[in-house]
């Protein structure tokens, strides 16, 4: 039986993501690789991880490990990277993913001209002209031979890097993708599927009732107002830390370039909200999410010692009878630690505690953003999730 992986934020996890998993769990034993906390995007994830591994164990996951945050609050290439290894390291011999277009050898094919000296030519083309990076791309991808508009698209242009990422590993899962339906992403759209922001959104003004016909009721029965986690909650923390942050370690976060921490610093010290700080920093380069993973990363106090490299260890968050199986085998011949017990974090190298330290921190600051607050030490004592 095959071992399929899903690289997901479940944020929160709805009718759309259980269609993926039921169409995963045709292939074999399902492996789902989730966000930390803090999400790709630049904000706190709607619940707490543990809560969404549950969501993903009652719907059809049978083990599901962790994406630290140093991955899941990323660029699409480091998230993308740092959630393929870890399914490489698991084993995994297919990867499914939801896309726009529905069809891998498409997606496959236009990572291939992503990776080709054309492409690398007609976009440095492009960027000539001045504008915007993604418009640049796109084009010089049509020029290349890639379909129109396949990168306009998010999910297609995830799964491309999801693509991406297992060449650069040497690693040849068989892809698999579902075509996304009903609201696109980030849509307000509402229907049969909606998007997870529009219910982001109404979980933020306490509408459950809407909610709740978009997701299984196992799901919906795990939130409440007290576990709903809203970034503006840490807006004190989060403008008061960057205050204390030099240029110097600005120019240290992820994904610095083109003199980004500059107008990062500037308008740190202008800004009296979160809002007018990211309307500030934001300009047609840097993108607002870009800009809210920056200020993120600055308030976490994340570097890039660990941009575009693997995860270093398996972290399990939890687990059902048939993962638990695949844990005791399969996955245990990984290279890579695992993790699933506090004393296993005591045996890893210097490098992989440093990772599991800055989760540790991440997790310590995002329990102040939910309604009724969390005590540190979380990653430590918190329970491994199983189901039966």
């Amino acid at each position: 039986m095959s071992i399929v992986g899903i690289i997901a934020e479940f944020n929160p996890l709805h009718t759309g993501h259980e269609y993926l998993l039921r169409e995963a769990k045709k292939h074999g034993t399902v492996v789902c690789v989730l966000s930390g906390n803090f999400v790709q995007r630049g904000d706190t994830a709607i619940v707490e991880k543990r809560v969404r591994t549950q969501m993903a164990l009652k719907n059809g996951a049978d083990i599901v490990l962790e994406l630290p945050t140093l991955w899941s609050m990323s660029t699409a290439q480091n998230f993308a990277l740092g959630g393929v290894s870890v399914l490489k390291a698991a084993g995994c011999d297919k990867i499914i993913f939801g896309s726009e277009c529905g069809d891998a050898q498409k997606l496959i094919k236009t990572a291939e001209i992503l990776a080709s000296p054309k492409f690398s030519e007609q976009l440095a083309k492009e960027l000539k002209k001045g504008v915007a990076f993604a418009a640049a791309r796109q084009k010089a991808a049509e020029n290349s031979g890639a379909q129109k508009d396949i990168l306009s698209k998010p999910n297609n242009n995830l799964a491309i890097e999801y693509i991406t990422a297992a060449k650069s590993l040497d690693y040849n899962p068989e892809f698999l993708t579902v075509q996304r339906k009903g609201a696109a992403h980030d849509s307000g759209e509402i229907g049969e599927f909606v998007s997870a922001s529009l219910l982001r959104e109404k979980l933020y003004k306490g509408n459950f009732e809407f909610c709740k016909q978009y997701m299984s009721e196992a799901s919906f029965s795990l939130l409440n107002e007290d576990n709903i986690s809203n970034i503006n909650r840490l807006e004190t923390a989060i403008l008061a830390t960057l205050r204390t942050k030099t240029l110097e370690e600005l120019a240290m976060l992820p994904d610095m370039s083109e003199g980004f921490e500059n107008k990062l610093f500037a308008s740190i010290k202008t800004a009296t909200s979160l809002e007018e700080l990211y309307e500030t920093v934001k300009v047609k380069r840097y993108t607002l999410a870009r800009v809210r993973r920056a200020v993120l990363s600055a308030f976490l106090g994340l570097d890039n010692t660990f941009f575009m490299k693997s995860v270093p260890y398996i972290r399990v968050l939890g687990f059902n009878k048939t993962g638990e199986k695949l844990l005791k085998t399969e996955i245990k011949k990984s290279k890579l630690p695992i993790i699933v017990r506090v004393a296993d974090i005591k045996k890893l190298d210097k490098k992989s505690q440093k990772v599991f330290e800055t989760e540790a921190r991440a997790t310590d600051l995002f329990a102040l953003s939910t309604k009724v607050s969390l005590p540190c030490g979380l990653e430590y004592t918190a329970k491994l999730r199983k189901e039966n």
